[in-house]
């Protein structure tokens, strides 16, 4: 009884911890050579990324963004 018991336990243990790779339609290879990028070194990344959105910014409210920035830090 303890035998029956215990496999079907491992059998729908197996069911549950048993994890289909992800995938992200037609952009899987881009997506997987992007993290695997991101994972070993993701400052150049985060200092590109927040260059561009400042630039982005810049351009969309020209110098409004240091009085955004100035209520940004005022709320913290």
């Amino acid at each position: 009884m303890k035998d029956a018991l215990y496999h079907k336990f491992v059998k729908r243990w197996e069911e549950v911890t048993d994890l289909p790779p992800q995938t992200v339609g037609p952009l899987t290879p881009y997506y997987k050579k992007a993290v695997m990028k991101l994972k070993v070194m993701p400052w150049p990344f985060l200092v590109i990324g927040s260059l561009f959105i400042v630039i982005c910014l810049y351009v969309l409210i020209g110098s409004a963004v240091t009085l955004l920035v100035s209520i940004l830090q005022r709320g913290f």
